[in-house]
């Protein structure tokens, strides 16, 4: 009976994760919408669904990592992934600050976009699904499942091989700190750094 609950649960999370990416495509892809509020909208709707389904499906927030127990460990780990990446294209010489960097204006909007980019994608990815699925399944296709459809979801932007096995590097990484530490909290901080950081302060 439990086990059949836990699956439930993960076909829940896999559908809160596709029906507004799949909306969002598709008026995307005709122009109908561009792609800054196709995000904002899928990432509102990440948080509110995933928020919502947890408290529908009775379990604590604290059951997908939204926690303040164990966020400096979360932190911690999650953010040296960003200090590696900034050390290596610091090392190549690949990065240069954006020409906006210095408006007040450019800087909170980012702030926000990444922010809600950040914590929207670890509240589903490595909250909702990546925890459903190990209550179900355990840790391996739990890491398997998160890392895949976060890398995924990044196709329709970066489209090369190198870029697609990044975002599956990262995903199982993240995805092994949130199983670690218990919390997402942290690794959404880090994410929004990372996006900030390298989409933003040094957007190539």
């Amino acid at each position: 009976m439990m086990k059949e609950r836990e699956g439930q649960e993960s076909a829940e999370s896999l559908l809160l994760f596709a029906v507004p990416l799949l909306i969002g495509v598709s008026l995307y892809l005709p122009g109908l919408i561009d792609e800054v509020t196709g995000h904002i909208a899928v990432y509102t709707v990440f948080i509110v669904g995933s928020l919502a389904l947890t408290k529908y499906n009775g379990r604590a927030p604290s059951e997908i990592g939204l926690t303040k127990q164990g966020f400096v460990s979360s932190f911690r780990d999650s953010v040296a992934f960003v200090v590696g990446v900034f050390a290596v294209r610091l090392f190549r010489g690949a990065l240069s600050l954006s020409a906006d960097v210095f408006s007040l204006t450019a800087f909170a909007y980012n702030l926000f976009y990444w922010g809600l980019s950040g914590l929207g994608q670890e509240i589903i990815f490595r909250g909702l699904i990546l925890f459903s699925f190990y209550r179900w399944k355990g840790e391996r296709v739990a890491l398997v499942v998160s890392s895949a459809l976060f890398m995924v979801v990044h196709i329709l932007e970066y489209q090369s091989a190198f870029s697609l096995l990044f975002f599956g590097v990262e995903g199982l990484y993240w995805g092994w700190v949130a199983l670690r530490t218990r919390n997402i909290v942290g690794i959404a901080v880090s994410h929004t750094l990372f996006n900030f950081i390298f989409s933003y302060m040094f957007a190539p």
